[in-house]
């Protein structure tokens, strides 16, 4: 992967690279008119991407291999680093090719995990119970309450938080593995162990508005999931972050919100 990512990096094996990842398989005609290079130079660069198993040629079109698909997102990730655009931004995608990429990844999806269950085990204790039901926490201070028994918040939770890392795994054909599906759920991961803090310091300090703070934090950790995640999907499938960025919205984000203003009509 990395000798592709360097192979791929620069200069025109880049352009060609994100202008299939664009518009799909190409004629050789089409990448010529399209990247404005001559007939021999275009040959060259993709027998170079050919000898990195980036692209492949069938009857007069060029393809991008699944390793080029994963390339291609790769470097589609970096280049809006260049102007800050405000999805690159707000969605951390700098911070997950990152992640996915670091030789640490392992041991801190790992410890998320457990940190997550840990919390989900400590929030259930609560009156009433802080529970994950599906991707929504409800209880503990929040916008909506179900006042489940301890041990059903608790069964809830943890099956609802397995049920995002497997699905996330089988859903993505095993290319999403649960450690980086970790990373992506990250902070929804992190949402209850930040939430019961400053709820506790809201009751140490009689300061009742730490607990309206955790509740907006909650609607900002869904969004971050929603973004976090699909920079996760598109790097691992190969599909465009925009195209992942609509479905993880509408499941991390839209839903719950409205499941939260339900009680409100």
């Amino acid at each position: 992967m990395e000798r592709a990512i360097y192979g791929v990096a620069v200069g025109r094996r880049r352009d060609i690279v994100l202008l299939l990842q664009r518009e799909g398989p190409l004629s050789l005609a089409k990448l010529r008119s399209s990247l404005g290079i001559s007939a021999s130079t275009l040959l060259f660069e993709l027998s170079a991407l050919e000898s990195l198993g980036v692209i492949r040629r069938e009857d007069s079109l060029v393809y991008l291999t699944e390793l080029g698909e994963k390339v291609a997102s790769i470097i589609s990730t970096m280049e809006p680093l260049k102007s800050l655009s405000f999805l690159s931004v707000v969605g951390l995608r700098p911070l997950v090719v990152w992640l996915l990429m670091s030789p640490f990844l392992h041991i801190a999806a790992s410890v998320l995990l457990m940190g997550w269950v840990a919390a989900l085990m400590f929030g259930a204790l609560q009156n009433p119970p802080l529970a994950l039901l599906g991707v929504a926490y409800v209880g503990y201070y929040l916008p909506l309450s179900l006042r489940l028994p301890l041990h059903y918040a608790l069964a809830l939770s943890l099956i609802s938080a397995a049920a995002l890392v497997v699905a996330s795994h089988l859903l993505t054909r095993r290319r999403v593995t649960p450690l980086k599906a970790a990373v992506g759920l990250a902070p929804l991961a992190l949402f209850p162990a930040v939430h019961l803090t400053l709820v506790y310091l809201a009751h140490t300090w009689e300061f009742p508005y730490l607990v309206t703070l955790s509740q907006v934090l909650l609607f900002l950790a869904l969004l971050l999931t929603a973004t976090m995640y699909a920079a996760v999907h598109s790097l691992e499938v190969g599909t465009t972050y925009e195209h992942a960025l609509i479905r993880t919205l509408l499941i991390f984000f839209v839903l719950p919100a409205l499941v939260y203003l339900a009680p409100l009509r």
